[in-house]
């Protein structure tokens, strides 16, 4: 089989003989690409774009009785941020029949990657606490998509 020959045997779950592009992994891979595309557009804006959508963003949430200042909402928005990619990845991964620990690491390298990027950009500052904030947004999401979809095989199966 062609996974073999190009996936070390330890990062596949299990190994599906059929087609290769099935709808569910177009769909998810387009789904990774929107999101990681979006990601990438929002870590290269400049700082006024970013300030007029954080500030956007933080009106509508702050209807819900969220009260956290800019500095520290911006920060926040990783993790929902990165809750999105998570999500994505773990969801490819599930398509592409691979173990969710690929995602997750995945994610943690596409984290470090964006955060390294802005130490390029002049308007940009590499986080340390967003990118802990990336890997447990990247994490809860690739554990709770495992979960769902173990429940729902659990369920499927009564």
């Amino acid at each position: 089989m062609w996974q073999r020959r190009f996936i070390p045997e330890i990062c596949l779950g299990e190994i599906d003989a059929g087609a290769l592009y099935t709808k569910d992994k177009i769909i998810c891979g387009l789904l990774l690409c929107f999101v990681i595309i979006s990601v990438l557009v929002l870590a290269c804006q400049t700082p006024e774009q970013t300030f007029a959508v954080s500030e956007t963003v933080r009106g509508w949430v702050s209807k819900i009785g969220y009260t956290r200042g800019a500095l520290e909402f911006r920060s926040d928005v990783h993790l929902v941020e990165y809750f999105d990619v998570g999500v994505a990845l773990a969801s490819f991964a599930i398509a592409m029949k691979w173990r969710p620990w690929i995602a997750g690491i995945a994610g943690c390298c596409f984290g470090l990657m964006e955060e390294t990027i802005k130490i390029f950009l002049p308007t940009r500052e590499f986080g340390p606490v967003d990118l802990i904030k990336d890997f447990v947004g990247i994490w809860v999401a690739v554990i709770l998509v495992e979960g769902t979809k173990k429940l729902w095989t659990y369920c499927k199966g009564k």
